[in-house]
């Protein structure tokens, strides 16, 4: 017994960047983003667009396509990398959004970058165990007012990299459906340090730092060089052991579906991974790194797509930490 996807539905900002307005807002020349950092467009969350009002406007298009509503649903998962607020937790501000019936139970879950992969799977476990008929996954990041703020002079690498938006899924048990089909997960936390926000926790306490100091450990660090050198040096053999798990090579899966970490990262995909560049989706130039939402609204979008019903699909990617997840499934 698993779950089967019952329906999905996203949410993009309305606000749309372009190249160019990057080129202007880093003092590049025109073009240098798109030829360099493979940006198109990026959207960036508005005013009004929250964290917490963009995941209701995705869980209300996932929903209007089903004649399912709230009062179905036995559990709501909010995994998501970055936060709306620190307290109370994220899931019930959503829940406060959404007028949801009272009584529905609900949980944050943060691995950062993999969030939404490792909530699918700890679905899977929980339908398994028989708690639940119906969950509820939703993601969403706003990641654009850390890397686009104006308190500092922003750093070309992060700034073009990331975006913004909110996916929903609702998962539904059934005892025919094999849900995840492969999976695995590793920390190599030798990598920890490559890749960091330190403010915003107890660690760096900014009721014991000044207001300067507290600004520049809540912007976002990260070393590119050494990050993408230690996942490329990890991920063929941890993705090798997940295949073999079950018997699998790249060339018996129809996709693979990465976490959208970087313009170089998705060029180098093929040659890491072994599967062949048809197969890998990349939709890094207009939807950029959406921190844990990069691969549910990627998966959204893929199940939209004539044909690819009962296609195979892995969904593969990295967190800081540094963390590895994949997931096997059928569309």
């Amino acid at each position: 017994m698993a779950f089967d996807i019952v329906s999905s539905g996203i949410y993009l900002p309305k606000n749309r960047w372009s190249s160019e307005q990057m080129d202007a807002f880093l003092a590049l020349p025109v073009g240098t983003c798109n030829k360099r950092f493979g940006v198109a467009y990026r959207h960036v969350a508005g005013e009004t667009e929250s964290a917490i009002e963009m995941g209701r406007r995705a869980v209300e298009d996932c929903l209007s396509q089903t004649e399912l509503n709230l009062s179905d649903i036995d559990l709501v998962i909010y995994a998501s990398g970055t936060h709306h607020q620190s307290l109370p937790y994220d899931a019930s501000a959503l829940l406060a959004a959404l007028d949801a019936p009272f009584g529905v139970e609900s949980f944050d879950l943060n691995s950062t970058c993999l969030s939404f992969l490792t909530a699918l799977d700890l679905s899977h476990s929980l339908f398994l165990a028989k708690r639940y008929q119906r969950i509820l996954i939703v993601t969403s990041e706003v990641a654009t007012g850390v890397t686009l703020n104006r308190s500092f002079p922003p750093q070309k690498e992060t700034a073009t990299l990331f975006a913004d938006g909110a996916a929903a899924f609702l998962l539904a048990a059934n005892e025919q459906s094999p849900g995840l089909i492969a999976r695995r997960f590793e920390t190599h936390h030798s990598g920890y340090q490559y890749c960091q926000i330190p403010g915003g926790g107890s660690f760096l306490n900014p009721h014991r730092i000044s207001h300067d100091e507290n600004l520049d450990v809540c912007r976002f660090f990260m070393d590119g060089k050494n990050l993408f050198r230690k996942v490329a040096q990890v991920l063929p053999t941890f993705l090798k052991a997940g295949l073999e798990s079950v018997q699998l090579t790249p060339a018996d899966i129809d996709y693979l579906l990465p976490h959208q970490a970087s313009f170089r990262a998705l060029a180098k995909m093929p040659k890491i991974t072994g599967f062949a560049a048809e197969q890998v989706i990349n939709r890094f130039p207009t939807l950029g790194n959406q921190v844990a939402a990069s691969i549910p609204i990627n998966l959204h979008l893929l199940r939209q797509e004539p044909d690819t019903k009962g296609k195979s699909v892995l969904l593969m990617g990295s967190a800081a930490g540094l963390s590895l997840g994949m997931g096997l499934i059928y569309l």
